[in-house]
């Protein structure tokens, strides 16, 4: 193929997956060298199938929000001067003692605290809402390993452990610095969300979850509290569009919201040696980063994927960005065709995160 974005066939495997009742409603958008080359969308905003998705439409993210927190933060080192290497609790004094006291910046980007546990909170807890109180939590949780040694993906805790320490250093709470730094300068403060106004209900993406067969299941719970929708709880309540989310990506070499060197630290493999990646696990993070080709590209393609197969990335080779969005859940998560098939069509390599 040509290194031309094909719209008309990303088009199609929207409308196609659409039509065929694989999925209910779906956002694309790719950034190639710096332009917008497609903002596509497809199918209906309600499991109902009665609301038509537009490029308006705020879909939830989940996990791929990790992606804006990791940039955000690089943003924040560059802007202060801190070190990776260095100790969290010389900016957090609280949070040392329980086994944490050698916990370095970097085991909390690459997911190596081994405070991947939510401390004695449900995962679908009113409570993950409430800041202070998940921050005291952190501080008197206890690592289930030794911070450093292993990587346990910190799936919510990610929020807190990040998100206070980004506080600590710069004096700004972390909300704060993502929209002054990131959101308002690129125009999308009212396109993505970490906190999502109710104002901007009517515009979100339900979620579809029928292939549950009435099963519970946790994306839904979780996103469709509207305290849980509110909050910061930035690894897992992003709101957006998808081109808004893209931008973000496109932004970080062609604004340029980092330093090439920065990047290039950041998407380098982070595991402890006696820590191998096991067999066809998706947990390769670099800071903050996930890194999901490693084995075959290195750190050529960085971002986060997320529930319901949503994912953010950037492709240092092709000098794209890319958002896709989706509303449909699969029990099959986190393998996802439709994303297979959008991946197959830009040329780029299958994404198991």
């Amino acid at each position: 193929m040509t290194d031309a974005i094909p719209v008309d066939e990303l088009q199609k495997i929207l409308d196609d997956a659409v039509a065929s009742g694989e999925e209910c409603g779906l956002e694309l958008a790719v950034y190639h060298r710096g332009k917008l080359a497609a903002d596509l969308y497809a199918g209906y905003a309600d499991a109902s199938r009665t609301r038509p998705v537009t490029s308006e439409t705020l879909f939830p993210l989940f996990s791929s929000g990790k992606a804006v927190m990791a940039a955000a933060f690089h943003m924040l080192k560059e802007e202060y001067g801190f070190d990776y290497t260095e100790k969290v609790s010389r900016y957090w004094p609280e949070f040392t003692g329980h086994g944490k006291e050698n916990a370095e910046i970097r085991h909390v980007l690459s997911h190596r605290t081994g405070l991947h546990f939510l401390p004695n909170v449900p995962d679908t807890s009113p409570l993950l809402a409430d800041w202070n109180y998940m921050v005291k939590k952190m501080e008197t949780a206890v690592p289930k390993w030794t911070p450093g040694t292993k990587c346990g993906y910190q799936g919510i805790t990610f929020a807190w452990l990040l998100g206070e320490l980004a506080f600590r250093i710069s004096g700004i709470p972390f909300q704060d610095y993502i929209r002054q730094k990131i959101l308002v300068p690129l125009g999308i403060d009212k396109s993505f969300f970490f906190g999502i106004p109710e104002e901007f209900d009517p515009e979100t993406a339900g979620i579809d979850d029928s292939a549950f067969g009435g099963k519970p299941c946790w994306t839904k719970n979780f996103i469709s509290q509207a305290v849980l929708r509110r909050g910061f709880i930035p690894s897992a309540n992003a709101i957006g569009t998808a081109k808004a989310a893209a931008t973000i990506m496109n932004a970080l070499i062609h604004a340029p919201l980092l330093k090439e060197e920065t990047i290039e630290n950041a998407t380098r493999l982070l595991r402890a040696p006696d820590d191998p990646v096991p067999p066809g696990a998706w947990e390769k993070f670099g800071l903050g980063w996930v890194l999901p080709c490693w084995e075959t590209r290195g750190g050529d393609i960085f971002g986060h994927g997320g529930a319901a197969g949503a994912e953010l990335l950037f492709c240092k080779s092709r000098d794209l960005a890319l958002c896709f969005v989706k509303n449909r859940i699969l029990p099959s998560h986190p393998v996802h065709p439709v994303r297979d098939r959008i991946s197959q069509a830009l040329g780029l390599p299958t994404r198991f995160w």
